[in-house]
């Protein structure tokens, strides 16, 4: 799945003209769509990736993008919270100490990252 920011929005949903994290018009793959219990959609995105540093990952509103690929990453699956919230993700991220570990930089989290961002990024090119 790929989306294209076509706004910038804040924190409280406010439009705003600048984001260190999106680019108005890039396209991202999407790792991860979370719904909140209240139906808010957000997605998790790599928002910078540069070689030899580790990358940024974060959960944007699903209002700043349209969908442009509708392709679902065979790695995905559905993770039900008791609060009534679901993520849909690859698999091996749903383990309880993987998304801690991965923004704590723990190095046993970066090879699990790769594997499953190289699949969704192979799957849909």
């Amino acid at each position: 799945m790929k989306v294209k920011c076509i706004k910038l929005l804040n924190a409280d949903g406010k439009e705003v003209e600048f984001s260190p994290w999106l680019t108005l018009g890039r396209e991202y793959p999407v790792l991860s769509i979370d719904i909140s219990d209240s139906g808010k959609i957000s997605y998790r995105i790599v928002t910078s990736e540069r070689d030899g540093f580790w990358p940024d990952m974060g959960l944007h509103q699903a209002d700043c993008f349209e969908v442009t690929s509708t392709i679902i990453p065979s790695n995905w699956r559905v993770r039900i919270y008791k609060n009534k919230g679901l993520s849909i993700y690859p698999d091996t991220w749903q383990d309880n100490w993987f998304l801690e570990a991965f923004y704590d930089r723990d190095p046993k989290a970066f090879p699990i990252f790769q594997q499953e961002y190289q699949k969704i990024l192979t799957e849909d090119p």
